[in-house]
């Protein structure tokens, strides 16, 4: 997770670093928000922060002010100085901590911002207004409070300190402060305040853009990696700065598949990646509304690290799908993707024991295409008695060590769906997959036991990839083959597709490599060596959905992205979310 004080730079076109005149303007779009808005959060609850750089080194500035309520950016005022720092409006030092130069309350030097200010007579109707006032004095800025700007002076750390300037001005000023929700802008490395917001506590928050020039898109970099779209820096019940990406909802498609991906992955496995994540996007809604953000950037919701991993892949694949999500019933889909599922994907009521009504679409079936990728994702882990006891059997009264364990039943898919555990006593305790799955930390669904006897999981019938007409085999697979209907319509074969036959109907295979399937390396049972008991499986993530190396197999294989949703997503269509 991506936490902490880290520095930002924007890119667009370069112009002075001097401080110029601020402009005012009415409630403005943001240069990227054409489409669909959404709220991503980089910083937020343990991981708000005191001080954020932000560095424009080949641009023309940042804008300040803050969104409304349909997330459009007014604009408050500008500068074009190009290193700039959005800190607290507490007393915070300039310096390296915990690994981050920034601004922070941990630690003292020379550099500090201080939360006493001086402010001089009067209110101003502009930005303009309030500037013009300020600088004419060493240390003049432009506060914006509770919607009134006025024009303070100097920044000091304690209150003595404010009250000596304050005699020795030599004009009518009172001493001031902002509220817990207090936000300022610093020229970084300095102790010089540029802009200082305080929307009282209305949840506004502080809102920078890098300013836009011309029709190219800026970026923003922060800690090595660069978003589009603007900021907002929020005190959440006076607490630290909470930090929000607001980003036109296609770019932030186009992150989430560079980041989930790689750019030099097929374009079909790309472009399926696109459609799901929109869809996924889309069904969580707000998820982080306690946090006055959509979505987060961490695989909580979905990875996200900006436009670092995007490149001509990644932007064909988001604008040839635009708009395009996972549909089934008329509704965007739940479309949970993952790594890898080491040769069968799992139905989402044994995983997380969800409704399966709620979810037809979410259904456990054997993978034939993912082992052709060639990844090695074969994994063990192992624990002792007693960690079985305390996370799994702690409520089941155990009354002597583990001794042994088996595979007890099996799911539709072939992955374990009980697993047994048996003490020195003889006596036996079963538990459902689902728990040992999470409360262990296994990094898959699909496992077994190393070491141990049995023959592993049941191999599911694989169905024929073989197409014959009239006992002669014409095609092998369902790849670039089409249907026509009744009406003169066509549509691409893919998805689950049965023959008929004279005995009835039968599954369809759909590749050459339909029955290339990983061979398990693991036992269905294993005793105790050594004190401890190993897990043996394959695959990473959850199972549920797309697999992520499934994808790129089968785009490799000559499936575009509707085969490939189709066959991950049972039942689904691909339409606009």
């Amino acid at each position: 997770m991506k936490r902490k004080f880290v520095q930002i730079v924007a890119l667009c076109l370069a112009v002075g670093l001097l401080l110029g005149a601020g402009r005012e303007t009415a409630a403005a779009a943001s240069a990227n928000s054409n489409g669909r808005i959404i709220r991503v959060g980089l910083h937020y609850g343990t991981g708000a922060i005191e001080g954020l750089n932000l560095l424009n080194n080949v641009g023309s500035g940042f804008r300040f002010g803050y969104y409304d309520g349909s997330n459009r950016f007014v604009e408050l005022g500008s500068t074009p100085q190009t290193a700039i720092s959005v800190v607290e409006t507490m007393n915070v030092y300039y310096g390296i901590y915990n690994g981050y130069s920034s601004y922070h309350t941990a630690i003292t030097s020379s550099v500090a911002v201080g939360e006493y200010h001086l402010q001089l007579p009067g209110t101003y109707s502009s930005f303009a207004q309030a500037q013009a006032a300020a600088s004419g004095y060493l240390g003049g800025f432009v506060a914006y409070i509770g919607g009134t700007y006025y024009a303070r002076v100097g920044s000091y750390t304690t209150r003595a300190q404010a009250q000596s300037a304050q005699a020795a001005l030599g004009t009518a000023c009172e001493l001031s402060w902002t509220s817990e929700y207090g936000v300022s802008v610093v020229a970084t490395g300095t102790s010089s305040i540029l802009f200082q917001y305080d929307d009282k506590g209305q949840g506004t928050g502080l809102g920078v853009e890098p300013i836009q020039v011309g029709s190219e898109k800026c970026t923003t970099w922060s800690k090595g990696f660069h978003y589009p779209g603007g900021f907002r820096f929020e005190r959440i019940n006076g607490g630290k700065l909470t930090v929000v990406n607001i980003v036109d909802f296609e770019d932030y498609i186009e992150g989430v598949v560079g980041t989930e991906m790689s750019n030099s992955w097929p374009v079909e496995a790309l472009k399926a990646q696109a459609v799901a994540a929109r869809s996924y996007a889309v069904s969580l809604g707000s998820k982080h509304s306690a946090h006055h953000f959509d979505i987060c950037d961490s695989t909580d919701c979905q990875a996200y690290d900006g436009h670092n991993g995007a490149g001509s892949n990644t932007h064909a694949a988001v604008t040839q799908t635009t708009g395009l999500g996972c549909v089934y019933n008329g509704k965007p889909a739940e479309s949970f993707y993952y790594s890898s599922n080491g040769g069968a994907s799992e139905s989402v009521s044994n995983v997380w024991s969800s409704n399966q009504s709620r979810y037809p679409y979410l259904v456990g079936k054997v993978d034939p295409y993912e082992a052709s990728a060639g990844i090695n994702n074969t994994w063990e882990r192992s624990f002792t008695s007693a960690q079985l006891i305390s996370r799994l059997l702690s409520k089941q009264n155990v009354r002597g060590a583990i001794v042994s364990a088996a595979v007890t039943a099996y799911t539709e898919a072939g992955n374990p769906k009980t697993i047994t555990f048996t003490d020195s006593t003889g006596a036996s305790y079963s538990v459902d997959t689902n728990l040992v799955f999470q409360n262990l930390g296994l990094p898959s669904f699909r496992f077994g036991f190393a070491g141990g006897g049995g023959t592993g999981a049941p191999a599911p019938t694989t169905p024929s990839s073989n197409i014959s007409i009239n006992g002669s085999t014409m095609v092998n697979g369902t790849a670039g083959l089409y249907a026509i209907d009744g009406n003169g319509g066509i549509t691409a074969l893919g998805g689950d597709m049965y023959i008929i036959t004279s005995s009835g109907t039968s599954p369809l295979g759909q590749g050459a490599n339909q029955n290339q399937s990983y061979v398990n390396n693991w036992g269905s049972s294993a005793v105790t060596i050594n004190g401890t008991i190993t897990f043996s499986g394959r695959g990473s993530g959850h199972n549920i959905g797309m697999s992520q190396w499934g994808a790129y197999a089968m785009a490799r294989q000559g499936y575009n992205y509707q085969q490939i949703l189709q066959f991950y997503y049972t039942g689904i269509t691909v339409g606009y979310v």
